[in-house]
């Protein structure tokens, strides 16, 4: 903000500046810029003020049923637990399982597969040497072409 020093400073500058007959009339132009440039900023102000407003009246129109949804959530859930509470209370009153596999069962099956994975893992097959390669039958290799596929093709 200026200070009353530097005001006077600048309307001595202005005085030279502009002289005496365009000095008021550039005052009366300065008044009535700030007189609109108020009014513009009041109705600014109040424009806003009522958009806070209806913003605020919609907020509280809407807490009021999220607060009671909360609150019948919060009901549910305590429900949902004394529910569950109780069914871990009671045991299983059905009939036994009589056939098919039990869980132990199942478990003795999957350490066996888990058991087999390992071994194939953890030891490398060898390659067959050149004599399993052949068949006891033919000096040939054996190949998985399946018959006549050493046969040339006829047009």
């Amino acid at each position: 903000m200026l200070q009353g020093g530097e005001i006077i400073i600048i309307l001595l500058v202005a005085l030279v500046v502009l002289g005496p007959e365009r000095l008021p009339q550039l005052a009366r132009k300065l008044g009535a810029w700030s007189t609109e440039l108020r009014r513009a900023a009041s109705e600014l102000r109040a424009g806003l003020e009522a958009e806070v407003g209806d913003i605020k009246q919609l907020r509280d129109d809407i807490k009021g049923p999220i607060d009671e949804m909360r609150s019948e959530i919060k009901d549910v859930g305590r429900q949902v637990d004394q529910t569950s509470a109780d069914v871990k209370r009671l045991g299983w009153v059905g009939p036994e399982p009589t056939s098919g596999p039990t869980a132990a069962d199942a478990l003795a099956d999957l350490d066996e597969i888990e058991a087999a994975q390992d071994r194939s893992t953890t030891r490398p097959e060898a390659a067959p040497s050149e004599e399993e390669q052949l068949d006891p039958d033919e000096d040939e290799p054996s190949t998985d072409e399946g018959p006549g596929a050493n046969e040339e093709a006829t047009p």
